[in-house]
């Protein structure tokens, strides 16, 4: 049958509708993490309602709904029943994401999955089954390449002012401590290399530019009273010879930068504060000259380089915008998502990139068998 005109206002009426809907989401698992993403979706009034909240911890639910509404549930399976619930935000322990987020797919469910995703082999298989089942409905929330500082440093390496970039260096530092909570041990799914491991790893593959083509990783507990580690070093070797060397510490007493950029027309850097990036690069109009080392003996007089001077530019630049980088990342996540889910524009966060995260990171436990891992 023919449409008429009155069907294709209709029709536009209703996608517009769909569009502008706000989501209807719940948290599982009200922690630290939990907390934030109740406070900042729902913040996001215009585009988001909170509907349901889920702990073991009868208090906790308690307390959140007091701050933010919503139906509370200390049952995970009565949590996914709630039938106004559209989008569930999988806040939960480590060791629990991939199943969580499975039940919550078969509930019929959106999930947006905290990281570290997978902590295991089996998660990783799980994983890789549900997004070949479920496409456009599993979110993977690393967040953290929405840092200003990182997405920054993106724009500065598209302008190509450092040139070819040969080696990244990426390092969490923590302060110096011995840090005992549940994230510290192996039974719980805890050490840095679940914990920070997952952010340094998404930013280094970004930065990295190309598939991996060697893994390498030292993985070591320096302070913790716990079993698992607080001191991780990893590097990755891209197809493209680009090297990326990735640290996370609690053991660190002086801290380094957190980013450092080489490249073969100058460097970047910015510390952990993440406020300020420093840059040196050659004036874009400078071109090499010819020229060759020579196998003669220099003159004593004689200088080691074939220019005396180079034409450098050196700045130090604000990182924009100039906010809590904390807060940044879950404002840019509450942002794409809703687009990915109501403009249908791809989010940012390719579920094969995050897939990468956790295959990459069993190889280092594979590398690592001094630990007892789990699973």
């Amino acid at each position: 049958m023919r449409a008429t005109e009155h069907d294709v206002v209709f029709e536009a009426v209703e996608e517009d509708a769909k569009m502008t809907k706000k989501i209807k989401f719940g948290v599982c698992g009200i922690g630290r993490i939990g907390i934030q993403h109740c406070q900042f979706f729902s913040q996001d009034r215009d585009r988001y309602e909170l509907t349901a909240l889920c702990d073991l911890d009868p208090a906790r639910v308690e307390a959140a709904q007091a701050e933010f509404g919503g139906r509370g549930y200390t049952d995970f399976a009565e949590f996914l029943a709630d039938p106004e619930l559209e989008l569930a935000i999988i806040a939960t322990r480590s060791l629990d994401h991939a199943r969580n987020a499975e039940q919550a797919l078969a509930a019929g469910k959106t999930v947006l999955l905290e990281k570290p995703i997978g902590v295991t082999a089996e998660d990783y298989r799980i994983l890789q089954r549900l997004v070949g089942t479920h496409p456009g409905q599993l979110f993977f929330g690393h967040n953290h390449r929405f840092e200003p500082a990182f997405r920054n440093t993106q724009a500065i390496l598209a302008q190509g002012l450092l040139g070819n970039v040969h080696v990244i260096k990426l390092c969490k530092h923590h302060p110096f401590m011995r840090r005992n909570d549940w994230q510290m041990r192996l039974d719980c799914g805890g050490g840095q290399l679940s914990v920070w491991g997952p952010h340094l790893l998404d930013q280094g593959l970004q930065l990295l530019g190309a598939p991996v083509r060697e893994v390498r990783s030292d993985l070591r507990r320096i302070l913790t009273p716990g079993d698992a580690d607080d001191h991780v070093h990893i590097t990755l070797v891209g197809e493209n010879d680009v090297v990326a060397e990735l640290e996370i510490s609690n053991a660190v007493a002086l801290p380094g930068p957190y980013c450092t950029l080489y490249g073969d027309r100058g460097a970047l850097r910015y510390d952990q504060d993440q406020k300020t990036i420093h840059l040196k690069y050659l004036d874009p109009n400078f071109q090499w000259p010819e020229a060759s080392a020579q196998a003669e003996t220099p003159a004593l007089s004689q200088g080691m380089c074939a220019e005396r001077e180079l034409p450098w530019i050196e700045e130090t630049r604000q990182v924009m915008p100039a906010t809590s980088l904390w807060h940044q990342v879950e404002i840019e996540m509450v942002r794409h998502l809703f687009n990915a889910l109501r403009q249908n524009i791809p989010f940012p966060v390719k579920s094969a990139e995050a897939l990468e995260v956790v295959r990459i990171t069993e190889i280092v436990k594979r590398q690592n068998p001094q630990f007892q891992w789990v699973g």
